[in-house]
């Protein structure tokens, strides 16, 4: 049943994904939106994201939580790929959807300390990419601050050693992407590089892994 019920919400959010992307990226910046593209490419993507948090949460109210930063997650990724940016219209509302429904899943099973550390660990890692924005512009946006939101209350709602986990999987991930590029040839030090797309894939290995 609950199989089921998540590939109906995945078919039904491709849909959403795809015109999302196609809405703040310019035509053809994205393989994704052109004709070669599979028809259900969004939806597959999403599938795959989705089996670590279905295979570690059985919390119907969890596991929501958890598909509702992954949908928002792969347009996110996608538009940070194309334009290097993160529109604020989908991390905001993502960190607001994540919160509730993970407060929901908190009261309804009086699991306080979660929650508690749900919040704190969104508002920790959000300092510590503001942080790092503060130190080097350059390498950080405004936007990688924002979403460093929802991504660190999801990890904060799986434990202390996730959101730590997460973070050295989404700089070690980055650093040997950037490295591959300049050994190749296809980059330099100046070079401005998508750092969302990392970050969301740290999350998502540190949620299954931790």
């Amino acid at each position: 049943m609950l199989v089921a019920l998540l590939a109906v919400v995945v078919a039904v959010c491709g849909m959403w994904q795809r015109e999302t992307a196609r809405r703040h990226t310019v035509p053809d910046a994205l393989p994704c939106l052109s004709p070669r593209w599979p028809p259900a490419g969004f939806e597959t993507v999403t599938a795959v994201a989705l089996i670590p948090p279905a295979a570690r949460f059985d919390d119907p109210w969890e596991l929501a939580a958890y598909t509702a930063l992954v949908v928002a997650a792969v347009p996110l990724a996608l538009i940070d790929v194309a334009d290097l940016r993160l529109p604020d219209d989908l991390t905001i509302p993502a960190y607001a959807v994540v919160t509730a429904l993970l407060t929901v899943a908190g009261r309804a099973d009086h699991r306080y300390d979660d929650l508690l550390r749900a919040g704190l660990g969104a508002v920790a890692l959000a300092a510590f990419y503001l942080l790092l924005f503060l130190i080097r512009p350059a390498a950080l946006g405004l936007g990688d601050v924002k979403l460093a939101l929802p991504l660190g209350a999801a990890l904060g709602w799986a434990g202390w050693e996730a959101l730590l986990a997460g973070v050295v999987v989404t700089h070690a991930c980055a650093a040997l992407y950037g490295l591959a590029l300049l050994a190749s040839r296809r980059a330099d030090r100046a070079t401005e590089l998508p750092f969302g797309p990392f970050m969301i894939l740290g999350a998502l290995a540190a949620i299954h892994a931790w």
